[in-house]
This record gives structure tokens, sequence and C-alpha cells, in this order.
């Protein structure tokens, strides 16, 4: 196994890359009790249109079929559900799909090995049947129409589809109803052989234990020993433009009383290196959070101003984008909208400022790594982001400079962004613009 320190935090991460293609990452804690595992697989709601393991040509999925396979893997031949086998020793497991990924967690403080075993076991016996897909068909269903009626869920959809034009980011997690009627277990089993392969795959556990004794048991799992190396799976290229699909989106919604608002800018990083865009999206993050965060004066300014009642600050990355969203709740979105765009132009950043903000940022870093959840968590974002763990962030924040902070800041473009906003029921809706 490699080590590998976090630096600056007196953790280390031990890495293995088995035979058949799974990344295995153990982080030992000392005086910990407890332990967070997560087996996850790169496959995640975006990825619709692929070629299936063992075959030529592309095929499309139905959306949602990431989610459903999701709920599906929780089904065993044996009747045994793995929620029943886990509460046998108090331990807790979960799953959940992402545009990206989708994860399934063991946590708890006894039985790790046994229970390591049992998650190596489950996630690799699948067991689709016509009457038990038809069965799941209606709990999703439910699920999918519980979140129409959240405000927050129903903004962050409607905010996709306007700055996306093609890509699939743009379809709920889930599915839609008519999209889910249609999957069948040929298509789970499709879906499963293509992305639940060890190449795609990776394994991350934290807590106090042996890692030479953990890797061993990894290895000799026969769950694992039986898979063989596969090619990752070949995905179909998404042709996305720079320009938004929508500038202004207005919707009267039945859940909300104070119009809550996402605004989003689209930045491009196409070309960019993974330890290039980490450091791009750590000076953008920086700038976002000096001028707008918690602690900052335009934040201050605007509630007492009756402007803002909270704001949210989010960056993410889809394929050749770096979005930045605004999550706003406030009386008055466009007008609040104007003032971000006017404190991002005119506000001055000084060192003394950049040099606080990357103090409590270290600090974070640090602090984090003594949760162990997060630390899991953490490494296994950094894997689906940018392909690799990054050990160096604290380093990276620390060498962060002023003079490259206004570089990033000064090619920084509003040109491309979408504004939505979830209005009280009773006032008109506005036409898209």
């Amino acid at each position: 196994m490699n080590k590998f320190e976090l630096v600056g935090t007196d953790t280390y991460v031990y890495h293995e890359k088995l035979p058949s293609g799974l990344e295995v990452y153990l982080l030992p804690f000392k005086n910990k009790n407890n332990y967070f595992m997560s087996y996850f697989t790169k496959f995640g709601s975006i990825n619709l249109e692929f070629i299936p393991n063992g075959e030529k040509k592309f095929t499309k999925v139905h959306e949602g079929v990431a989610h459903f396979l999701e709920h599906k893997m929780f089904e065993q031949e044996n009747g045994e559900a793995p929620f029943e086998f886990f509460a046998k020793s108090g331990t807790g497991c979960n799953a959940s799909t992402g545009f990206k990924a989708t994860r399934y967690i063991v946590y708890g403080t006894n039985n790790l090995e046994e229970n390591l075993e049992y998650l190596l076991k489950y996630i690799n016996t699948p067991y689709f049947t016509d009457e038990n897909v038809e069965k799941e068909k209606g709990i999703i269903a439910e699920e999918i129409k519980m979140y129409d009626d959240n405000p927050e869920w129903v903004l962050t959809e409607e905010v996709q589809k306007a700055i996306f034009k093609n890509h699939p980011i743009r379809n709920d997690i889930a599915g839609y109803i008519d999209t889910i009627e249609k999957i069948t277990k040929e298509e789970l089993y499709q879906c499963y052989n293509t992305f639940y392969q060890p190449s795609n795959m990776g394994l991350v556990v934290g807590g106090n234990f042996d890692p030479d004794k953990l890797i061993d048991i990894i290895k000799n799992n026969q769950y694992i020993k039986e898979k063989n190396k596969t090619t990752l799976p070949k995905l179909k290229e998404i042709v996305e433009p720079l320009k938004v699909n929508k500038t202004l989106v207005e919707i009267p919604f039945h859940n909300v009383t104070n119009p809550k608002a996402g605004y989003a800018i689209k930045l491009p990083i196409k070309g960019m290196s993974t330890d290039k865009l980490y450091e791009y999206n750590i000076y953008i993050g920086m700038i976002l959070n000096i001028l707008f965060g918690s602690s900052s004066t335009f934040r201050e300014d605007m509630m007492k101003d009756n402007l803002l009642n909270s704001l949210i600050l989010e960056r993410t990355i889809v394929d050749d984008y770096l979005v930045i969203t605004f999550w706003i709740e406030s009386n008055d979105p466009k007008t609040l909208i104007k003032k971000i765009k006017e404190q991002f132009d005119n506000c001055e950043i000084t060192k003394e400022e950049m040099e606080r903000c990357k103090k409590v940022w270290i600090s974070s870093e640090v602090i984090m790594t003594d949760n162990i959840e997060i630390t899991v968590d953490n490494l296994i974002n950094d894997i689906i982001e940018y392909g690799h763990m990054i050990p160096n962030k604290i380093s990276i924040i620390r060498d962060m400079n002023l003079e490259k902070l206004n570089k990033v800041r000064g090619k920084f473009n509003f040109e491309n962004s979408s504004t939505v906003i979830l209005l009280p029921e009773e006032k008109e809706e506005v036409t898209s613009e």
C-alpha cells in the first residue's frame, strides 16, 4: 500500500489499487471508537448514454435508472435485507444517488470486519426480478411526488434547466413517474454490469483499525477475488454550449411565503488540469467567501436593509463548466442580485482579508479531519470531482496570493448567468426571457 499524509493534519491515507482495478483507501484513526465506510460507483443520474459492457453501440437508458438501481441493491435473493443484517450489531447503513456517483455507506462502533465483508457481498450480488422491480415503481413514484412539494428541490431543478441546455443534469435524479414506469430488470442488470465493476468503483474505510489487516480482508473477500479487471465505461460525449438556456424564470409556487431564488453563473473550465482546476475552484470560493460569506459586510448590510433573509453559496463542477450558485431568500431577489454584481465589481479585497480567510480555511481543514465521516466523504468527493485524492489542500491554500486572486477575479464573467425565482402563488407569473 502507498501511504499519504493529509498535509498539516496528522491524518494518513493508505491506498492500494487491486488487480481487479478497485481503488481502496483506508484511513486509520487513533482514539476513535466509531467507523464509517463507503463503497461507491461512478454511476449517477447523468450517465444515461453509454456503451454497455460487452457491446459495441451506444444505448440510452431511462431517467432515474441509477437511483432505481440503488433502491434495488437492498433486495437480496435470500430475502434478508441489508438493513436487517446491520441492525443486529447496532450498525447503520444507507445509500445515496447523486449526479455523478452512487454511494453505499455503513457506520457504527461494532463488528467492523464482519460488516465490511457483508457490504462487499450485497453490493456484488444483485437480485432483480420482474416482480421486485415492479413493486419498487410505486415506492419511487411516491418519493418523486414528495420532492415535487419541496421548494428547495424544485428550485434546484429549475436552475439546472435554466443554466444547461443539453446536459442531462437538467433531469431529476430520481427520474420521472413516466420514465421509471419503463425501467425493467434487464435495464438494471445492463447498468449494473457496466458501472458496478471494480475499475469504476472505490472503497473508503475510516476508523480505528490496522490498515494492513484490513487490506488483507478486502483482498481475500470472495466477492472481490472473483471480479476481473474491466475497461472503464465509455460515455457519450455531451455537447453543452456556454450560453445559458434561459436568463430569467419566475414560477408561482404554492409552498413558499417569501420569494426564493437561485442565481447561477456558468464559467468555462475546459482544458484545465485537475490540479489547476482545484486551485481555480478554491480561488473562486475564497473570493465569494470574502465578499458574500457569513461574516461579510455585504451580508450584514443586506440584512439591515431587509433585502436578505438567507444566502447559501455553492460551487459545482459539471464537465466543462464550473457553476456558481447563490441560493437566496429575499423579498426582492432581483434587487439583491443587482447588489451582488455591484459588490463583486466594486469591492476591493485586501491582503489582510485574504490572509484571515486562509487561516479560517486551514483551521477548517484540520478540524474536519477529526470527523471520520466528513473525512471519508471529502476524499470521495475529490475522487469524483478531480479523479484522485488531493492530500496537499492545506499547502495549496497556504500558497494562495492576492495577485493570483485578483487575476482570477478579473476574468470572472457574469454574462452567462440564469436567475430562477419561486414566488408566492398569489403573484402573477412572468414569462421566461
